[in-house]
């Protein structure tokens, strides 16, 4: 993988669930001119989403249907 595509994406994914909504879109063009012409989507492992979501539920309690996907992504 190209090593400016692999730092654009660690930088996605690191940041973003810690961003508040507003300023998503900021970070997005800050991170979009940094690295022009690129595009990186986040890679995903549906196994480990499966199990975050078991372990949230059952063995922590947590009611994760309002915020599931934000939650997953922070943990991951």
């Amino acid at each position: 993988m190209d090593e400016n595509l692999l730092l654009m994406r660690a930088l996605k994914d690191f940041n973003i669930p810690k961003i508040i909504t507003d300023d998503k879109p900021i970070f997005l063009r800050l991170i979009g001119d940094l690295f022009p012409r690129m595009e990186a989507e986040s890679k995903s492992d549906p196994e480990f989403k499966s199990i975050i979501k078991k372990v949230g539920k059952e063995e922590m309690g947590l009611y994760l249907d309002i915020a599931e996907d934000m939650f997953v992504t922070k943990v991951i």
